[in-house]
């Protein structure tokens, strides 16, 4: 029996995941994506002016009706997609995707729910202009087609895989693409139990284009891990990358520092570029030899940042498969980077990334992740409780310790991952969750 995917929506279906992968674009096809992420950022931007306008418009309202008539046409011409097209004649081009209009609305449309719920978090702000280009395209079920018996389970909307190695996209059409096989393959083996929500085409300063699948299913994506019986901690921290409750250390590969020499070169040259630019009074933007040295520069930084990336996800995939239940401190880093002799260390550690990367693995392969608060687990002794202050208090750098209570010796980060592990047992115990330990 064929299952008709077409017929659930996104919100729907059970399990949820993402798809990155690398495509190989033509002349064409860049121009698309350039033109696209363009009219995305001015879309946003365009939204972001109109609420500022009419939040000073408001205040006047009662007194001017010009302000009244200014008010009511912001509110009717910047409502709908089809009204900001007719409202801005040049979104109808033909190479302009009609999604990329109404994804940059949802996406103002977030960034004020995200304001309301995070706290910290700013209005949305202009989006500056770089050298990175991104936009959103949805994939396109017909209903009509979804709904014939005699086509349910074959058709395929407005994106899709032909094989392991193109995928089908509106306005760019087919483009040639490369990611993990095994992900791939995984996705065309059960493309009728599949729905493709979202796309996200992100071109960034190095040329490269990347695609992000937003993908769904009432089948799990990922198999569980086996159960072992295991809780960790891991306690993260400058002076190597990890001291997990296991006793285990984990050196920081220090990516940013190996290669700050060849980044501080490349970056001279750079700004020796732009001042003789700015010189001679030509224009840095349109001047080749600086965009050439640019491109140099982020391909630096982008091949640190992919190391990085890479590390953290292999490290946090090996904490998952070999333990059921994983804690570690709920760190905001936002903070911590605002002290300017950490912000460079904390930075290239890639904490956060890192705490993201174990939480999403854990829920893909049956596991569980919990951040604990960090207040006092490094100034706690964790065999009497008591907690270090004052004259006694652990300082940053002191690696190691003796309980001024009951004399016990302790490492520094090994301590402090005892005590989140036990703080997180302790909060799973008092929420109810069953835990079963070897």
């Amino acid at each position: 029996m064929c299952y008709n995917i077409g017929m659930k929506s996104m919100n729907e279906l059970t399990y949820n995941r993402g798809l990155l992968v690398r495509a190989y674009l033509s002349d064409r096809q860049k121009i698309c994506v350039r033109k696209n992420g363009g009219v995305a950022r001015f879309v946003y931007n365009r939204l972001v002016a109109v609420d500022r306008e009419k939040h000073k418009l408001a205040k006047t309202l009662p007194y001017s009706p010009a302000d009244r008539a200014r008010m009511s046409y912001l509110k009717d011409a910047y409502a709908t997609t089809a009204a900001l097209r007719n409202a801005i004649p040049f979104l109808n081009d033909a190479l302009v995707d009609g999604y990329a209009i109404a994804n940059a609305k949802k996406d103002y449309s977030n960034a004020w729910r995200q304001f309301k719920k995070v706290k910290g978090t700013g209005i949305p702000a202009f989006h500056k202009k770089d050298g990175t280009y991104s936009y959103g395209t949805n994939c396109h079920y017909d209903k009509k087609l979804n709904n014939d018996p005699t086509v349910i389970g074959l058709y395929e909307g407005s994106v899709r895989f032909t094989d392991e190695n193109h995928v089908v996209l509106p306005i760019l059409g087919k483009v040639r693409i490369k990611g993990s096989d095994k992900e791939i393959k995984s996705v065309l083996n059960r493309k009728d139990f599949t729905r493709i929500g979202t796309v996200r085409i992100t071109l960034d300063s190095c040329g490269n284009v990347y695609f992000s699948f937003s993908l769904a299913s009432d089948i799990p994506f990922h198999t569980a891990y086996p159960q072992t019986g295991k809780a960790v901690c891991v306690d993260v921290n400058l002076t190597n990358f990890l001291y997990d409750s296991d006793g285990m250390e984990v050196l920081s590969p220090k990516y940013l520092h190996k290669a700050e020499k060849k980044l501080k070169k490349a970056q001279r040259k750079l700004s020796r570029k732009y001042e003789s630019a700015k010189k001679d009074g030509r224009n840095y933007r349109t001047c080749k030899n600086y965009q050439e040295q640019h491109l140099k520069v982020a391909e630096i930084h982008k091949h640190v940042a992919n190391q990085r990336l890479d590390f953290i996800r292999n490290v946090a995939d090996m904490e998952v498969k070999n333990h059921d239940y994983l804690f570690a401190e709920d760190l905001k880093v936002r903070n911590l980077v605002k002290n300017h002799k950490l912000a460079q260390a904390v930075s290239d550690s890639g904490w956060r990334k890192f705490l993201t990367a174990l939480e999403w693995g854990s829920s893909k392969r049956g596991r569980l992740c919990l951040l604990v608060n960090p207040k006092n687990t490094t100034q706690t002794c964790s065999d009497c409780g008591y907690v270090s202050h004052g004259d006694t208090r652990i300082m940053l750098g002191q690696e190691e310790w003796d309980c001024p209570q009951c004399g016990t010796h302790h490492i520094r980060d090994y301590n402090a991952a005892v005590n989140i592990k036990n703080a997180g047992l302790i909060i799973l115990k008092e929420a109810g969750v069953p835990i079963t330990l070897s």
